[in-house]
């Protein structure tokens, strides 16, 4: 079996690893445009429930230098998404409260619901319907995010492979020819 690995070893030329290099690095950032382009519906079930999901960001989440931006992008989504609906509404009456979030939004909208803080019986009794009805809806897309994230890192971990791989076929020319200069 060495015999084989050698052989195969000796056939893969500097070339093609860098060729392979670049389209596991095209492969990487298509899937990453991809993942931050990628959307997720929730399904709040009704405009009240958009409507609690903002007073709690407003009220009940604690924001940092760190998370602000994110808190308030959120805040501006989950506010065009309920005018959206509200407006189908008007016109249908049986239109879903289904929102459209992309991945930092959904991301942002798991941590702030995972970290509110309130006080108050009927606060707490509102909060539990509300995590009932899309807790899960935001579960899944957590979960879908980490899969591809993990199809992301997989890539990276291939792509380091190949700077080895890369590194050692380039390493031992390179001796070889300083040597020959210094020799010279």
């Amino acid at each position: 079996m060495a015999s084989k690995k050698t052989t195969e070893k000796a056939t893969i030329t500097v070339e093609d690893l860098q060729k392979l290099r670049t389209e596991l690095e095209q492969q990487a950032a298509e899937k990453q445009v991809e993942l931050a382009q990628r959307t997720y519906e929730v399904d709040f079930e009704t405009v009240e429930n958009i409507t609690r999901v903002l007073k709690h960001l407003n009220q009940d989440v604690t924001w940092n230098m760190k998370n602000a931006a994110v808190l308030i992008n959120l805040s501006d989504s989950l506010h065009a998404e309920k005018a959206r609906i509200s407006a189908e509404q008007k016109v249908n009456k049986e239109a879903a409260s289904v929102v459209v979030l992309r991945q930092v939004d959904i991301n942002t909208l798991y941590q702030s619901l995972t970290a509110v803080q309130s006080t108050g019986i009927e606060s707490a009794r509102l909060y539990v319907r509300l995590l009932t009805n899309i807790g899960a809806q935001i579960t899944v897309a957590m979960q879908t995010m980490a899969t591809a994230n993990q199809e992301i890192q997989s890539l990276h971990v291939e792509l380091a492979e190949l700077d080895a791989k890369l590194d050692e076929e380039t390493t031992p020319t390179e001796l070889v020819s300083n040597e020959a200069v210094e020799q010279a």
